[in-house]
């Protein structure tokens, strides 16, 4: 019986008298405009979720300690189970300072880091984003090993290296911020490395960050074989609070305890804030949507009177025709439905692959505010399921009325006029 109120409900809608009317058709473009468009905008937030986790949070300690003086050793090792314990995963000692970079008449501020590649992996992806002369990624590269193979290497972002107009191979100055005082008075500490890599993560970190060896930045800080700093990496990237009363105790000399929070947590919080509340505005007009689907619906009720009339003679209850009419308004809803999905999902991988060229139309950087240089879009199929599950509620709650107002008309009266 279900199957035959389906194929009837889809003969009523095929039929030349139920040809779309203005409002049916206002009613399914509707439905496509407003699922396409709320799958479109929850992929760009799901997009900035994952660049987020994946690729910002991949390059980036999730915690650093700063160190007053220098007071730890750089061959510092640390109690694996204890680390554990405390929601870490690992602890590596580095060298951190402001510098300025100068070639080729440019100048340039950067975060200076003196690491040991091998050790420095356990808590950085960076090397994995390391570049090879054409400006391709290096896949096989896990590590900054390539700071091993000079001793005044170093190793800069892609940003970084378009403001100073360098590429491998070339040197850059390399000048700290802070002046030594001599007997003539502050002098400038500088020394030329070689750019012996440049990585490419997409991220903030290609405009300021650079990499030299552990060794290299003691010498250059003068620190012998002290370090000024540690970064982590957590266990679960939202429990910091035991791990910073942890860290507290045991370096009593820290100057600073600082997790990935206090620069991207607002951040984090604004993308899933800004989730749901594209999801809730979208939804009104899905709803706005559903009620032109109940005018298009009352129209089809008129126009089918005499069937409906023919039908309830020849024995159909009240249930058989409200059900009759609320598939005719699922399969209504439901085409607007799934064709808006497909759509919207097309437009989102369309948008993510046209943005760098919509940018050199206009000629302008629209994603320079942002922690990362692209569009990033990322259709999960739970949203597209979500959306259908939602529209679909709120199409047969729109059908159901008319549906109602079928099932009352009365087929003496309705016969009598045809």
């Amino acid at each position: 019986m279900k199957s035959l109120t389906w194929a009837l409900a889809l003969r009523f809608l095929l039929s030349p008298i139920s040809s779309l009317s203005y409002v049916s058709k206002l009613a399914l473009s509707g439905l496509i405009v407003s699922t396409g468009v709320l799958l479109l905008v929850l992929s760009v937030v799901n997009g900035f979720d994952r660049e987020l986790r994946e690729r910002v949070l991949a390059v980036t300690p999730h915690f650093g300690v700063s160190l007053s003086g220098g007071s730890l050793s750089g061959d510092s090792s640390f109690d694996a189970d204890m680390l554990a314990a405390n929601g870490i995963q690992h602890l590596v000692p580095v060298v951190k300072t402001t510098v300025v970079l100068a070639a080729n008449g440019n100048l340039a501020t950067a975060q200076l880091k003196g690491i040991d590649p091998q050790r420095y992996a356990f808590v950085s992806d960076v090397g994995s984003f390391l570049t090879n002369a054409s400006g391709e990624s290096e896949a096989t590269n896990t590590t900054l090993d390539v700071l091993d193979q000079e001793r005044f290497s170093i190793v800069i972002g892609r940003t970084l290296a378009k403001r100073l107009d360098v590429a491998v191979g070339d040197s850059v100055v390399l000048m700290l911020a802070e002046p030594k005082l001599s007997i003539v008075g502050p002098t400038t500490r500088q020394k030329r490395f070689t750019v012996v890599g440049v990585f490419d993560s997409g991220s903030q970190l290609d405009g300021r960050g650079a990499f030299v060896s552990l060794e290299t930045a003691q010498r250059l800080l003068q620190l012998g074989q002290r370090i000024n700093a540690l970064d982590g990496r957590l266990s679960d990237i939202f429990d910091f609070a035991g791990t910073r009363q942890f860290l507290r105790a045991t370096f009593a000399d820290a100057t600073a305890v600082r997790s990935w929070m206090l620069t991207y947590g607002n951040l984090y919080q604004a993308i899933a804030i800004q989730k749901v509340t594209m999801f809730g505005l979208f939804s009104l007009l899905i709803g706005v949507a559903a009620f032109n689907l109940i005018s298009s619906l009352m129209m089809m009720v008129e126009r089918h009177k005499a069937d409906v009339a023919i039908l309830r003679s020849m024995g159909a209850t009240d249930r058989q025709i409200i059900g009759l009419f609320c598939c005719l308004g699922m399969l209504l809803g439901g085409a607007g439905i799934i064709l808006g999905l497909l759509l919207g999902g097309l437009a989102a991988i369309g948008l993510a692959q046209s943005f760098p060229f919509v940018q050199w139309l206009l000629g302008m950087d629209l994603m320079s505010q942002y922690f990362i240089s692209y569009l990033p879009v990322d259709v999960q199929l739970a949203d597209a399921v979500s959306i259908f599950v939602f529209a679909s509620a709120l199409a047969f709650v729109a059908s159901v009325y008319p549906a109602w107002r079928a099932a009352k008309l009365l087929p003496s009266r309705v016969l009598a006029y045809e």
